[in-house]
């Protein structure tokens, strides 16, 4: 009976239209990274020169994320505890992206520092007056990315 639940299981997973979905994962074309350029790289530009707060504001500006005032002042304090921690921004580049729609990407960016690489996810949306992040994340945990 186990045998037949887990078969049962199995077949139903498989049959699951969002795995389905998932294997359609693609890199960011690079049209597309070039739209989005100017607003990550304004982004690392505001965080480079030591002004996360006012990096947030616009990087969110005109997102619902803008009105998260709790959310924002989170990610203000770690990024200003990571960078206080590894140091100035020294450079930073496009890692990886997985798009799972044209219009739905998750973009990593290694930011490297005086003291180390930190990695930051940042979720974009394309609407149309161009793309928007919807999620940022901020971590100095790069074995995530080797597995």
């Amino acid at each position: 009976m186990l045998k037949a639940i887990l078969a049962a299981a199995a077949l139903a997973t498989a049959a699951s239209p969002a795995i389905a979905w998932n294997d359609d994962v693609r890199p960011m074309s690079n049209e597309a990274v070039a739209e989005s350029r100017p607003m990550v790289d304004g982004f690392f530009q505001t965080l480079k020169a030591g002004d996360s707060a006012k990096a947030y504001a616009d990087l969110f500006d005109g997102t619902l994320m803008a009105t998260k005032t709790m959310e924002i002042q989170n990610l203000v304090a770690q990024t200003n505890f990571i960078f206080q921690t590894y140091g100035s921004i020294t450079h930073w580049s496009l890692v990886k992206s997985d798009c799972i729609s044209p219009n739905l990407c998750q973009t990593t960016y290694q930011v490297d520092t005086n003291n180390g690489p930190v990695i930051m996810l940042l979720t974009l949306y394309r609407r149309p007056s161009g793309w928007m992040p919807t999620t940022i994340y901020i971590t100095d945990v790069t074995q995530a990315l080797f597995n």
